[in-house]
């Protein structure tokens, strides 16, 4: 039952971006309406961004919880704001609400310029503004005042007349996007609510389905309900990396979820924009997935079809110093000056490095200018020690805009997923770029959708240079041992390992620590490495498994104990991951776990703190990615200070999730990353992780030494598993024309 009451905000007790905790006072008899604290408080839980503290409403609220600041209740609606006609405001009613959220010398320059400034950006959005017109107003402060407003008169409306299907302010915003305006939302959840709640709100189909099975019983057989069905179980076997499934596989998924949908499940498949299906051999899709190997396919094709021989003797580079390139290597100059693409496949110790180089000699003595990229920001930095020329991701380079060099050269291309392979292709914008992809088809497939690097070679039509001969394999352990694993064969009995009770070893810079105990093995080694004088950021730890005993999340809090304590007073975040708390303090080294391009730099956000109307969303101005390292070099009530290279990012609290300790981090998320010493977990507990390609990783991630430990029979049976094979894609027979 609603609760109709008349209320000032008096103060915020909490914020994360849009959800707040208010502390709110009843006004005149309404106090009897809801219950009260001591202090003769109630308070409003929820997306709130449209209360201003200081400020009286008129409030239709639902009974929530009660806590330590009274009984905390839900605003349904507020009457105050949504009844209000913005077409029809004098300019003392317009100021008087742009005072709510700026100053009155602010609010009279807006209106000098723009006396219908409230209804323009509500009805039309801040790009009707033009910020040169208004004194002191830039695109920060433009940003501010439209969100406030866009809250108080355009999203709150949508949030009242919704409340069914649980929007918030967000999918506000995301709606608006989609459908641009209040008409075109109540076609669309009424015509299309699976596509409205999935492809527009982001929610999970199981999270959708059961609201819409509530709220329209004429959906529960029907070919909308069955078509997101079917690309529900699209998207989870895109969670293994897989691009396309059998028919049949996808007939049994959807019978154990609902039978009832059975008849319509081809159909859908046919007919649906959103899904691809061969009937020839039964193979579906997510469109939009196989679309995206069409294209990898149709821009390879392209290059090969329109190849420009340059006329360079490649030969003058096979010696550079003192290194003579092997034929091998050659091979990679000479494809690159003979074909607009080409790969040099190389495995660990097999002279990328050195291919790299003289190419850049060659590019660089024959004017070439060329764009040098990597898969993640760990990569690039190695990419660019080892070659002492300027390099980026891919992500960031792409964000910056088009690239229009005569040579690309892409280190890591492993890494790549389907999405970040596109967005690569569209950034080109030079027809006759030289594209060279470089990277080591042993290691792990990358964490995304395809397996692209792979399925290139594997197509025979791309023209490679396969470096497979180890220069150091008999002189580095850790080379030694990755290429016996990368061959799938044991080498524990070979000569070159000496055994000494339960430890293995290899030239002194490899060795195997057979142990039950493998947790506190793992932290004594790790000591071990510091007590020598070897610095935190040089050492790596690496489990399979965030989870678990012998999991990273567990492993960091115990290194983190050990060599960053927690000291009195300190100030200190946590967040909660599966269950295990993450303390973030001064001086941890750091993870971020997803690309994010509205970051905010050390200096927009002390400009944020000077003006608490600017948010995130005003001042963002920076962007980190995925798989980069930093340390936090501040911890604030609101967030963290991190530095990352050169640097400093602010992430605000709601941006946590996006973080972890990096003393300990997954094998996967290693892949790139080259530091001095590396340790890598092998437990018994990890088997349904563990494969050939896994230990690979863990073991070339090293340049001085790498420590193994844990159990020597895991690791032998793990040599007989490939994760590679387990994905199906279409792009080696769209590139070969069998599709």
């Amino acid at each position: 039952m609603s609760i109709k009451i008349k209320a000032k905000i008096i103060k915020e007790i909490f914020r994360n971006g849009d959800f707040r905790i208010l502390s709110a006072s009843p006004i005149g008899e309404d106090y009897k309406s809801v219950k009260l604290s001591g202090y003769g408080t109630f308070s409003l839980k929820g997306e709130l961004p449209y209360l201003d503290v200081g400020t009286e409403y008129d409030l239709e609220l639902e009974e929530l919880e009660t806590t330590k600041y009274g009984t905390a209740y839900k605003v349904l609606s507020v009457p105050s704001l949504t009844q209000i006609d913005l077409d029809k405001l004098s300019l003392d009613e317009s100021k008087k609400i742009l005072c709510t959220f700026t100053t009155d010398r602010q609010a009279d320059n807006i209106l000098k310029a723009y006396p219908n400034f409230i209804s323009l950006v509500v009805n039309q959005g801040k790009d009707a503004i033009d910020t040169n017109n208004i004194k002191n107003v830039g695109e920060a402060y433009l940003s501010a005042y439209a969100r406030e407003l866009t809250s108080k008169y355009k999203y709150l409306h949508v949030l009242n007349k919704y409340k069914d299907y649980n929007v918030n302010i967000t999918d506000c915003k995301a709606l608006y996007g989609e459908f641009r305006d209040e008409l075109g939302i109540d076609k669309g959840l009424k015509e299309k609510p699976y596509y409205s709640l999935i492809e527009v709100l982001d929610r999970s189909f199981d999270r959708a389905d059961k609201l819409l099975r509530e709220l329209r019983e004429d959906l529960i057989e029907s070919e909308q309900r069955a078509e997101f069905m079917v690309l529900d179980v699209l998207h989870r076997n895109e969670n293994d990396g897989s691009t396309k499934l059998n028919a049949k596989d996808l007939w049994d998924y959807c019978h154990e979820y609902d039978n009832r949908l059975l008849p319509y499940v081809r159909k859908v498949c046919e007919n649906s924009e959103l899904i691809y299906f061969n009937s020839e051999n039964n193979d579906v899709a997510i469109m939009s997935t196989y679309l995206g190997e069409v294209k990898v396919a149709d821009f390879v094709k392209e290059k090969l079809s329109n190849n420009i021989e340059l006329d360079i003797d490649w030969n003058k580079y096979k010696k550079i110093g003192e290194f003579e390139m092997s034929d091998m290597q050659m091979k990679g100059l000479e494809n690159f000056c003979k074909y607009n693409i080409s790969i040099i496949a190389g495995v660990a110790g097999g002279g990328k490095t050195v291919s790299v180089r003289n190419l850049i000699a060659l590019m660089e003595d024959n004017h070439i200018d060329y764009t040098l990229l990597s898969s993640t920001g760990k990569a690039s930095q190695v990419l660019s020690d080892s070659v002492n020329r300027p390099t980026s991701t891919v992500h960031r380079r792409c964000f910056q805009g088009d690239i229009n060099s005569s040579a690309i050269i892409v280190d890591e291309t492993t890494m790549l997923d389907l999405s970040a392979f596109c967005m690569l292709i569209n950034a080109i914008c030079n027809d006759n770029a030289r594209i060279v992809l470089i990277g080591d088809n042993f290691q792990l497939p990358n964490c995304g959708v395809s397996k692209i690097f792979s399925d290139m070679i594997a197509s025979d039509i791309v023209p490679k240079a396969e470096l497979t001969e180890v220069f150091r394999y008999k002189s580095d352990g850790s080379l030694f041992v990755a290429t016996n694993v990368r061959n799938g064969k044991s080498f524990f009995d070979d000569d070159m390992v000496k055994k000494d009770n339960n430890i293995y070893k290899i030239n002194n810079n490899y060795k195997f620590i057979d142990t039950e105990d493998i947790f506190n093995t793992v932290i004594d080694e790790y000591m071990k490495l510091l007590n020598k004088g070897i610095k935190k950021t040089d050492i790596l730890c690496l489990s399979p498994y965030n989870k678990g005993d012998c999991g990273s999340y567990v492993l960091n809090n115990y290194i983190q104990s050990e060599i960053n304590p927690p000291i009195a007073n300190e100030k200190i975040l946590t967040r909660k991951v599966d269950g295990v708390e993450i303390t973030f303090r001064t001086n941890d080294m750091v993870i971020n776990t997803k690309n994010d391009y509205n970051m905010v730099s050390e200096e927009a956000y002390r400009k944020m703190k000077e003006d608490t109307i600017l948010t995130e969303e005003d001042v963002a101005d920076c962007m980190v990615f995925n798989g980069q390292i930093g340390i936090i070099r501040d911890v604030l009530k609101e967030g963290l200070i991190i530095q990352f290279g050169e640097d400093l990012i602010y992430y605000g609290k709601n941006k946590l999730k996006n973080l972890l300790l990096s003393y300990v981090i997954s094998t996967h998320r290693s892949q790139g990353t080259s530091v001095p010493y590396s340790i890598s977990i092998v437990s018994p507990k990890h088997k349904r992780m563990l494969n050939k390609e896994l230990l690979y990783v863990s073991t070339t991630r090293c340049r001085k030494s790498h420590i193994d430990i844990g159990d020597i029979g895991t690791f032998e049976q793990s040599l007989n598993i490939s994760s590679d094979e387990e994905r199906r894609t279409f792009l080696k027979e769209l590139l070969k024309g069998e599709w």
